[in-house]
């Protein structure tokens, strides 16, 4: 039981050798598209774009009105940090 005779095993080479034939001609066959508009962006996009330039705007305006000034050291830019007055001491 289970083996194929000289017909049946003929019978599935020639199903397979059709199933890829079809499966070859489905993939080579040209795909039917919509043409699109090359000018026009999606809506998403000008959406994208339009938030970069007012982030950037308002990250411009912000760095004028708060005249932001890169220290000169990493020293400048650590927290100075005082000693509290001793008890004993006056």
């Amino acid at each position: 039981m289970g083996a194929l005779t000289l017909e049946e095993r003929r019978r599935v080479f020639l199903a397979r050798q059709q199933k890829i034939r079809e499966d070859v001609a489905r993939l080579s066959a040209p795909l039917a598209s919509p043409p699109r508009h090359p000018l026009r962006r999606p809506p998403r996009a000008v959406l994208k774009a339009a938030m970069i330039v007012v982030l950037l705007a308002v990250g411009g305006l912000a760095y004028h009105v708060v005249e932001f000034h890169i220290p000169a050291s990493i020293a400048e830019a650590l927290p100075r940090l005082e000693q509290a007055p001793s008890k004993g001491h006056p």
